[in-house]
């Protein structure tokens, strides 16, 4: 008697599952593509295109790159944190651009951070961008 109450509690309960998946399909699937990427089953999704050229964002790295690498003593703390983030915008708009991996937009420790822009740099270059 109680295995045949499980047995059509498991039904219904598939059942019931089955059309939530009908239902919220785009979510499931949404959900599998981030498990998947998250361990790299699935690759990350490729560029948008209608961002700014890759030649613009290369000129702006290297204009931005030597502000960025010899902070003047002197310069107000405002004044390098800015030229530092545009850089790394820069470098992440590059990323995006040539379907670069990075971990440059989640990082927060400053030392972290400096080690993940290093690698970042000698990633775009081997994708061809020239940082001069």
């Amino acid at each position: 008697m109680l295995g045949g109450v499980l047995v059509l509690g498991l039904i219904t309960a598939g059942v019931v599952a089955s059309v939530w998946c009908v239902f919220n399909g785009a979510r499931v699937r949404g959900w599998a593509i981030g498990v998947g990427r998250t361990v790299h089953l699935v690759p990350p999704p490729p560029p948008t295109p209608g961002g700014m050229p890759i030649e613009r964002i290369a000129s702006d790295l290297r204009r931005i790159r030597p502000q960025a690498r010899l902070l003047e003593s002197g310069m107000p703390m405002v004044r390098r944190r800015a030229i530092v983030a545009a850089y790394d915008d820069a470098l992440l708009d590059a990323c995006h651009a040539l379907g670069v991996s990075t971990e440059l937009d989640r990082i927060t420790d400053a030392l972290e951070r400096e080690s993940e822009r290093l690698r970042t740099e000698a990633e775009l270059e081997r994708a061809g961008v020239d940082l001069g």
